[in-house]
């Protein structure tokens, strides 16, 4: 993983993990789903608008979305890392994801996570390549 991020996790829109690149593991992803799910909702409700971030304690957790909105990615990052280098790297994971992941797989998507793990090794091997 670049060393612009701490932490990377992808949860349906609905909270539930689907990928994680946690070098700490120290987070309950299912807690951290459902909360980034229901603060996603609580916010579009309110605002009519899209959370991007969120600031807790040196960390910053920024989000965005994939497959038609159907699937979130979570970013950790220290706060002193720049918005545009993260966004960078969201997008990147975005594509793959996108590329990779349709619509259907998503939804008729069973929970077993090994589904994904061929994403989850594309990403490790371009965080090694870039790490070169």
């Amino acid at each position: 993983m670049p060393s612009l991020l701490d932490e990377i996790w992808i949860f349906s829109k609905d909270g539930i993990p689907i990928v994680d690149f946690a070098r700490i593991g120290s987070v309950d992803k299912s807690m951290l789903g459902s909360f980034i799910s229901a603060i996603k909702t609580f916010v579009r409700e309110i605002s009519k608008g899209q959370l991007k971030s969120i600031n807790v304690g040196n960390d910053k957790y920024t989000f965005t979305s994939c497959v038609q909105n159907e699937v979130i990615l979570v970013c950790k990052s220290p706060l002193d890392v720049k918005d545009k280098k993260i966004q960078r790297i969201c997008k990147l994971v975005v594509d793959i994801f996108d590329d990779m992941f349709s619509l259907d797989d998503i939804n008729n998507w069973d929970g077993e996570t090994s589904f994904f793990d061929k994403f989850k090794d594309k990403i490790d091997l371009y965080f090694k390549m870039a790490d070169l």
